[in-house]
């Protein structure tokens, strides 16, 4: 049963990565991987929101730090190296790496557990811009393939992980709001 999950995570992951590269795709890609990094774009975004009164109290700003600090830390810090599992580009001879190697590990993305978590929590403040919120998360994860940084299992596992610590991070943030942290 592994061998054939990993086969088609392998056979996924080069139809993706592979897909036509050119300076404007590998560019356009490195732009929504880069802006995905440690979460920048979305906490930009909650504060715009918070300052254009899109966002009603503080509640939706302190869920996406939460998400973002608890993601960078569980994540990006404790599971990626506690699983260990090396990025495609050292075990897929056929991997087209765009720009830059990287040493840390692949398993989950924390890119797009970050985008996902964000865009769950702006989704639920913020409805009526909820699908641009899921297109700029799904560029994002997607990006992470497409650069050859991540398998597909690495961005589905990172998809679920960052609703899950988006759903917690604003049940967090209501017990905060509770405490007239307005």
């Amino acid at each position: 049963m592994i061998d054939i999950l990993w086969s088609i995570d392998k056979t996924l992951f080069l139809v993706i990565n592979h897909l036509p590269h050119n300076l404007f795709s590998d560019y356009l890609f490195a732009f929504f991987s880069g802006i995905g990094t440690w979460g920048i774009v979305w906490i930009v975004i909650g504060i715009v929101l918070f300052i254009w009164e899109e966002l009603k109290d503080k509640k939706g700003l302190v869920a996406l730090v939460v998400a973002c600090l608890f993601i960078i830390l569980f994540v990006d810090g404790g599971l990626k190296n506690f699983i260990k599992r090396p990025r495609p580009e050292f075990s897929i001879e056929k991997t087209i790496v765009v720009f830059d190697r990287r040493g840390t590990y692949s398993f989950p993305s924390g890119h797009t557990a970050l985008a996902f978590a964000a865009a769950y929590i702006l989704a639920k403040e913020h409805k009526k811009w909820s699908r641009w919120y899921y297109l700029l998360a799904f560029l994002i994860a997607f990006s992470r393939i497409y650069l050859g940084k991540h398998y597909p299992s690495d961005v589905l596992f990172g998809i679920i992980i960052g609703i899950s610590i988006g759903y917690l991070s604003l049940i967090l943030s209501t017990k905060f709001k509770a405490l007239n942290l307005k």
